[in-house]
């Protein structure tokens, strides 16, 4: 717990450090399924959750590992999910996800999340805390060309118990480029958002080529 509270002291000081804070708005590039299902970077999740009402298909190609998730937003800032995990030479798995978002009052730039991947264990029980400090998240103003997001957090499981974390640099409403620490590897991405609803990640994970497409769905 010591560790997360100063992580988050961390991304306070850079919040104010870096340039005006502004609420987090709406850009959809904030909003992809990760390689496990979770909204978030490409391993690492975030404090975002799926908008309420809404869906997320994602499919994403890592290293020695295929996935397919879909994630729902049943209410405003909770989201539930389940994955397909086929991995090299295992069983294929479904895996569930889960996460609530927590606004603090009067610090509407600033988003806590709680999460978990995997409840019931078939792969790898995990549990995460995150934070997000919102610094200039774009907008659909055509003015707001540059934003920055910044997260940090802790993991169990899958995060081997240690500190997890990365950013986003949004240029304009439609690229991003990511870069994240999974408490194992250094990754990194470019994210393209196509006509507001589908987005597109390519990178590198554990020193491989990565690849995911994320789809918002209304019904």
């Amino acid at each position: 717990m010591r560790i997360v509270l100063t992580g988050v002291g961390i991304l306070l000081a850079l919040s104010f450090a870096l340039g005006q804070v502004e609420p987090r708005g709406e850009n959809p590039a904030i909003r992809v399924n990760t390689l496990l299902g979770p909204t978030g970077l490409i391993t690492v999740p975030t404090s975002t959750t799926t908008r309420v009402e809404r869906f997320q298909l994602g499919t994403a190609f890592g290293k020695d590992i295929r996935t397919v998730s879909l994630n729902w937003g049943i209410f405003d800032s909770i989201e539930v999910g389940g994955t397909v995990v086929d991995r090299n030479n295992q069983n294929n798995k479904v895996i569930a996800t889960a996460k609530v978002t927590i606004i603090p009052q009067n610090f509407d730039w600033l988003e806590l999340g709680l999460g978990t991947i995997d409840p019931f264990d078939a792969i790898n029980n995990t549990v995460y805390g995150m934070a997000s400090v919102n610094v200039r998240v774009p907008s659909q103003a055509p003015e707001q060309v540059v934003g920055l997001r910044l997260h940090v957090g802790y993991g169990t499981g899958i995060y081997r118990d240690k500190i997890i974390g990365g950013g986003e640099v949004f240029l304009g409403n439609q690229f991003a480029a990511i870069v994240e620490y999974n408490g194992v590897d250094t990754n990194a991405a470019l994210r393209y958002v196509h006509d507001d609803a589908l987005r597109l990640q390519l990178g590198t994970q554990a020193k491989v080529i990565y690849f995911s497409a994320t789809y918002g769905l209304s019904f």
